[in-house]
């Protein structure tokens, strides 16, 4: 499986536009993209925004 670091630039547009956390975990699992439990837990606390800025 990819990382979340290792998205395309592509990958990381999508992410860019997602709406919600749910949009952006839904994305990850279409795309092949694992989530650490770090990066859930910012995306269930609302940071989810923050998760393509910083590095995993």
């Amino acid at each position: 499986m990819a990382s979340f670091k290792d998205l395309t630039p592509e990958q990381m547009e999508k992410a860019r536009a997602c709406e919600s956390a749910i949009d952006l975990i839904e994305l990850a699992e279409e795309e092949g993209v694992e989530l650490t439990d770090d990066q859930l837990e910012a995306i269930a606390g609302g940071a989810w925004y923050n998760c393509m800025n910083e590095t995993w």
